[in-house]
């Protein structure tokens, strides 16, 4: 897999599915002072849609970061195992995607403090949706982590980092978080010097961005 680690939202969750399923990957990291040279070297990769996150296996070669872990989900029959499952799952990826874009679109706006205050009064019904489908399940779908969970425990580390308050008042979906955090393929990659925690989004961006988390 090639991304830009000072870009973690978009590579994080396939990251996060691959170590938890196990497969063996390779990743190729185009650092900040490298990303010229990306943009040359993209037009000669063997990508129809060149951007990144990329993924190869074997002579298939992947780019969008959606199709990416769709793929890898598919790959472990993952993607549902009839119609109505399968659109639930897409209901869930994209409720998912809905609140990561509320974020991005924050963390890119020039107005950072007003944007953010509006979202903090929103946070509460995005987060309850998720708390009341989740329930007392373990994971979204049932027992088991499915590619959506990822993407969702990412999202919420997000909301950690822009208010720790708002996030704890949702109690399963802490619980939920720490599941995902303890999760043994999970647990052994965040204690690695190959876990990525940090920028969350673009280095550039006024929330998730340089180099280091806030203290």
């Amino acid at each position: 897999m090639h991304y830009c680690p000072f870009i973690c939202q978009r590579a994080q969750p396939i990251r996060l599915f691959l170590e938890y399923l196990g497969e063996e990957y390779t990743e190729r990291r185009y650092g900040q002072e490298e990303f010229g040279r990306w943009q040359q070297e993209k037009c000669t990769i063997d990508l129809d849609f060149p951007n990144l996150p990329y993924y190869m296996d074997g002579d298939f070669h992947l780019s969008q970061s959606m199709a990416i872990i769709r793929y890898i989900a598919d790959k472990h029959n993952q993607l549902g195992k009839d119609p109505k499952d399968r659109a639930r799952i897409s209901m869930l990826e994209g409720a998912v995607i809905d609140l990561r874009s509320a974020i991005s679109t924050m963390a890119y706006s020039p107005q950072l403090e007003e944007e953010k205050k509006k979202l903090l009064e929103k946070m509460p019904v995005f987060l309850q949706k998720f708390a009341l489908y989740l329930g007392t399940k373990q994971f979204l779908t049932g027992d088991k982590p499915i590619y959506v969970d990822f993407m969702l425990y990412e999202a919420l580390d997000c909301v950690r980092y822009l208010d720790s308050n708002t996030l704890n008042k949702f109690g399963c979906l802490t619980t939920f978080m720490k599941r995902i955090e303890d999760l043994p393929p999970i647990k052994k990659y965040m204690n690695s010097d190959r876990f990525i925690k940090w920028p969350l989004q673009a280095w550039f961006a006024g929330f998730g961005g340089g180099s280091a988390p806030p203290s």
